[in-house]
């Protein structure tokens, strides 16, 4: 049965005790968590569908969602309603009544991450648990060079650690990276139409090794062009890693934003 009443939300995480955003039994996720705090306000079946699906440790703070149910409801009740009975490491920051036909999947023509570095001797007082903390100064000016090949239209296969669920289409364009240092804190941002399993954080983990003076500036052209992940990076930690925002058709694409707003 297709349910009639669609609702288009976006909302955040804090994604440290989540298992990722998929539903999986006996373990607690985005999606299973909210799809049962729906279950609460509103009678009948409930279809829950994200724009990404993040992984365990993961955070966002503008992932597209898809609501269906049987039963119609007004969008700001329902948001504030949501809200009210979803955990406090769940946000539902907007809602808006979508068509039958839109998917935040299926329909997204763009997303932006923003991986967060405290790169610093000394340990992060705050910001623990949405930062990766790299003792070793960086190079950010060497990172940037090393990033500039990592724009425009390519095959990451050398970038993305493999999944049973994922196509083999490995070919993605990078519309925009950008990283910036701020005393102790380094961003990075990544704009593109769409990012391979972990394909973001094997990209920064790669840059953060040229940072650390481990890889010249001309490797990540290099891995690029090999298409194998076995020379590649490691993948940075999840926790650095935020879901920024995600843009629908009709929509203008996102824009690396200076300063970048974080967690």
């Amino acid at each position: 049965m297709i349910l009639p009443y669609c609702y288009r939300l976006i909302i955040g995480y804090d994604g440290t005790e989540f298992h990722g955003w998929q539903r999986n039994e006996g373990v607690r996720t985005v999606q299973g968590v909210l799809a049962d705090a729906v279950r609460v306000i509103v009678a009948g079946p409930v279809e829950v569908e994200g724009s990404s699906r993040t992984d365990a440790g993961v955070h966002a703070l503008g992932h597209l969602v898809r609501i269906r149910l049987a039963t119609a409801v007004e969008p700001h009740h329902f948001q504030h309603s949501l809200q009210g009975v979803t955990p406090k490491d769940i946000e539902i920051i907007d809602c808006e009544e979508a068509s039958a036909e839109w998917h935040p999947r299926f329909h997204a023509i763009g997303k932006r991450y923003l991986y967060q570095i405290w790169n610093s001797p000394r340990r992060p007082l705050f910001g623990k648990r949405t930062h990766w903390w790299v003792r070793s100064e960086l190079d950010c000016e060497k990172m940037v060079q090393a990033a500039e090949c990592l724009i425009g239209r390519h095959d990451f296969a050398a970038f993305r650690s493999r999944s049973k669920d994922e196509k083999d289409d490995t070919v993605r364009t990078v519309y925009q990276i950008a990283i910036r240092r701020q005393d102790s804190r380094v961003s990075l941002q990544v704009v593109g139409d769409g990012f391979l399993y972990r394909m973001v954080r094997n990209l920064v983990g790669t840059l953060v090794e040229v940072g650390r003076g481990y890889r010249g500036v001309e490797e990540p052209e290099q891995i690029l062009a090999c298409t194998d992940r076995q020379p590649t990076g490691f993948a940075a930690p999840a926790k650095g890693l935020i879901l920024m925002e995600v843009a629908s058709h009709g929509e203008p694409l996102p824009r690396c934003l200076e300063p970048p707003l974080s967690l």
